[in-house]
């Protein structure tokens, strides 16, 4: 549904071209918006349709990088941070929480449809208050990936391997202390769900067109299946898996390809080759490991749909799909987040970048659409 009243609205502001001032065609966009009302993503759907991958999760556990980090980078020695306006400006109170976009993410929105609480970052809790959260934990950290250097030339990050290691110190030091028996412990990890969104920065920091990308996602590949099989052995049963952007389709890219705005084929096709992989990896480890489940996340696709054909170096009438709203004006710098003095764009809903490395939240919510109401970006692997 959603999808056809998005159609029929931009076939509308199309055919008025001509006589609709743009100020107007801004207000229909954002009326469109404003009634896709969080509610579209309950877990309560319209029709007698199931809860996708089940639902009834107790908790939600989150792994990854900048496109889920809640807030853990705040308080790491990094120059990788978002807790500064115009970061978090449509966000709850509309205040900076160290996530990098204007509002929500996608593991925000996940845990909206499983009617779970927003999950709060590690790094910000307190003893006290770890030892009495049992819906889930966020560990996820700007700049850092798979491979254990990854993003440490802009500073501290928790890798992937760490943030395991945190999750086990989670169990170790938290959650043996709320559920009393082993039992009881056991029955929360196999029924929790667990979601990664990382590796994205492993190409960034350290692939280049010299190297042999079947090699490179193979070599990631193996270091990533090392860490999911390290979570099935503290418990972990139920897995949101998602897979790279394209990379070479974000504005940091485009600013230097020629034309400008175009994106970088060979770059996006290095990172499809390792979500091809991930995919028939997951069906592998389906059937390598009983009573465990997977869903895979397509969102490759879902951004290179937003984004539009790759030759396509200028924005839409209805979304502009090549620049990011902050800075307001991108030179393709190296930095690819906002800094604190950063201009930013007065309407980030007409993006769906909103810096040169992360999505709006409007983007971050048209995901949601199409993986739990749409249902053509997440799929649950079969055996």
């Amino acid at each position: 549904m959603v999808y056809f009243i998005s159609c029929f609205l931009s076939l509308i502001l199309n055919k008025i071209e001509m006589v609709l001032p743009s100020s107007l065609k801004t207000c229909l966009l954002l009326l469109f918006i404003c009634l896709l009302n969080v509610s579209t993503i309950s877990s309560k759907p319209l029709t007698n349709e199931t809860v996708l991958f089940g639902g009834k999760f107790p908790a939600l556990y989150v792994i990854g990088d900048s496109l889920v980090d809640s807030g853990n980078n705040n308080h790491l020695d990094t120059m990788a941070k978002s807790n500064f306006p115009p970061y978090g400006s449509d966000f709850e109170g509309g205040k900076p929480t160290g996530r990098f976009g204007n509002g929500k993410t996608i593991a925000d929105y996940i845990a909206i449809y499983y009617e779970l609480p927003l999950v709060p970052a590690y790094m910000g809790l307190s003893e006290e208050q770890k030892n009495n959260i049992s819906t889930g934990i966020n560990y996820a950290s700007a700049t850092c990936g798979i491979f254990p250097d990854t993003g440490k030339t802009v500073g501290e990050c928790l890798s992937l391997s760490v943030q395991v290691d945190l999750f086990k110190e989670t169990i170790d030091k938290n959650l043996k202390k709320m559920f009393k028996t082993q039992p009881e412990l056991s029955k929360h990890l196999a029924e929790s769900l667990f979601m990664t969104a990382i590796g994205v920065n492993d190409y960034s920091f350290f692939y280049n067109k010299t190297m042999d990308a079947n090699d490179f996602a193979n070599k990631l590949l193996h270091e990533f299946f090392i860490q999911i099989q390290r979570l099935h052995g503290l418990g972990a049963r139920k897995f949101f898996i998602n897979n790279l952007k394209p990379l070479g389709c974000y504005p940091n890219i485009i600013a230097h390809t020629v034309p400008r705005g175009r994106c970088d084929d060979d770059l996006n096709l290095a990172v499809s080759i390792y979500n091809a992989k991930l995919r028939r990896s997951l069906t592998y480890m389906k059937q390598k490991f009983s009573n465990t489940s997977f869903l895979y996340s397509d969102y490759f696709n879902f951004m290179l749909g937003l984004r539009g054909p790759s030759r396509n170096h200028a924005s839409s009438n209805l979304l502009n799909t090549t620049s990011p709203c902050c800075p307001s004006v991108y030179d393709g710098g190296a930095l690819t987040f906002c800094s604190a003095n950063s201009s930013s764009c007065t309407m980030p809903d007409k993006h769906i970048f909103f810096d040169p490395f992360h999505p709006t939240h409007l983007a971050n919510f048209m995901y949601a659409i199409g993986c739990f109401q749409e249902r053509k970006i997440c799929y649950v692997v079969r055996a």
